[in-house]
């Protein structure tokens, strides 16, 4: 989540040594294929997402414990977005306890209505669309928070949230035959692959 009283920075420090981190959605999205890819060996799967984030190898500096604990702690401060499953507090500067309203990011698959990898034509032309970002030209350079804040605030009219509503689509008392069976053509249609990573 953005913390507009703050500037972002991603800095990952090991040691007496600060290393800057690129935490822009290209290579987040990079990390999320990485960590799903079967055929690379578990063991080093934390020595690459560093080396993605920082440009630095680090398989000689940390040993496999300290890679899986650094890996956990970018993780958590730098690319996990909250959901309302995380039941974190959010205070404003007042301390006021401050109401979210996050969209669910669960990992169950049954329950999750999109997949990054899966909509990224929809993703990418609704970003074109609302906010004129290209998004093959803001790899590297639109951080991965940013990324998140203006996709959960893309408007109505774009393609990413049609789709959307129609997946999340549950026939309303007062809704027609015809209008419900039209929508469950579009849910088929616009349906994600029963198994789907990220």
């Amino acid at each position: 989540m953005l913390d507009l009283s703050r500037k972002l920075k991603d800095e990952l420090v090991i040691g007496d040594d600060t290393y800057q981190m690129n935490v822009s959605f290209n290579k987040v999205l990079k990390i999320m294929e990485l960590v799903n890819d079967e055929q690379i060996d578990e063991a080093y799967k934390p020595y690459l997402v560093i080396q993605i984030l920082t440009g630095y190898d680090f398989t000689e500096a940390l040993t496999i414990e300290q890679a899986v604990i650094t890996f956990k702690m970018i993780f958590d401060e730098h690319i996990r977005i909250l959901s309302p499953k995380d039941n974190v507090t959010v205070y404003d500067l007042a301390g006021n306890e401050i109401k979210t309203k996050i969209r669910s990011k669960s990992l169950d698959n049954e329950k999750r209505i999109f997949s990054l990898k899966y909509d990224a034509d929809y993703i990418y032309s609704s970003f074109l669309q609302a906010y004129g970002i290209d998004l093959i030209d803001a790899q590297n350079s639109l951080h991965w928070k940013k990324f998140n804040a203006l996709l959960n605030g893309l408007p109505s009219d774009t393609k990413f949230a049609e789709v959307l509503k129609i997946r999340s689509y549950k026939p309303q008392k007062g809704d027609s035959a015809k209008y419900k069976e039209n929508m469950r053509k579009l849910q088929k249609e616009y349906a994600l692959p029963k198994d789907f990573d990220y």
